[in-house]
């Protein structure tokens, strides 16, 4: 995709926020909303860097509306979360205007997040109840995504709590704000760009960042040897396949079947 003018490129709202969920010392998480129709690869640079042969782990997280359909998606590397709103109604320009509801929107530009980072070879994502979120993204967006883990899947935490996850991978090296962990990840509705509203969001997608490039006694070798989830292998019809759902699930290590009949009815 051609580059454009800075007064183009440019296009998102900047923010700054301090992390409350791990005892680190860490300078401001730098984040900068954009709506999804406004997305240019320099948007992409700034969050990833410019070296493109280098592998990294970036740490995503999403945000949904009242009905359950996916609003928002934070995606975190070191100390920079660039937040991704979508469109959930018209199509735009390079979109297929004459389609049916069901048909992709903006394809250009989620082709283009597809290639530079949610497919991209190099770069591994992180997530919290990934399961939840790739079958979000295949059915409210039409995104794949490839070398994407599920963190409680790989640290083989029995009911997925995500307070024991974080404190799997820290130890006890590092105190946890439990509560604040707890209520961050509680609610996932997405409201507004406030601060106030975008906050939870942006630490959510950073902590789980941030845990993709922690090293704390043998954490990374789980994370390495976990199966990754990968719904470029799902068929190009939007609706899904019971052997879809199963390998999602079980690449997320998911065997309580209310979640494959809940989100099937939601989706």
């Amino acid at each position: 995709m051609p580059r454009h003018s800075p007064e183009r490129t440019k296009a998102f709202h900047a923010h700054k926020f301090q992390q409350s969920l791990v005892d680190v010392s860490s300078s401001d998480i730098e984040a900068r909303d954009i709506q999804e129709k406004d997305l240019e690869t320099d948007h992409l640079e700034w969050l990833l860097g410019p070296d493109q042969n280098s592998p990294r782990s970036v740490g995503i997280s999403p945000a949904y509306s009242q009905k359950g359909g996916l609003r928002v998606l934070a995606c975190a590397l070191d100390i920079r979360v660039l937040v991704i709103k979508f469109h959930n109604s018209e199509a735009y320009g390079d979109g297929d205007v004459n389609g049916s509801g069901t048909r992709p929107r903006n394809t250009k530009r989620r082709k283009m997040l597809e290639e530079k980072m949610l497919c991209h070879p190099l770069i591994t994502l992180y997530a919290f109840d990934l399961a939840q979120l790739a079958l979000s993204l295949r059915l409210h967006t039409h995104l794949r995504l490839t070398e994407a883990i599920d963190i409680q899947s790989a640290l083989r935490i029995p009911d997925r709590s995500i307070v024991d996850s974080v404190t799997v991978v820290v130890g006890d090296s590092i105190p946890v704000f439990s509560d604040n962990v707890h209520n961050t990840f509680e609610n996932m509705l997405y409201k507004s760009n406030k601060d106030i509203e975008l906050s939870g969001l942006v630490q959510r997608a950073w902590l789980c960042g941030w845990i993709g490039q922690y090293d704390f006694e043998g954490v990374k070798d789980l994370f390495y040897k976990s199966p990754k989830v990968d719904t470029t292998k799902f068929s190009e019809d939007v609706s899904f396949s019971l052997l879809d759902w199963i390998h999602v699930l079980q690449r997320c290590s998911i065997r309580n079947w209310t979640f494959y009949r809940r989100w099937h009815m939601i989706c």
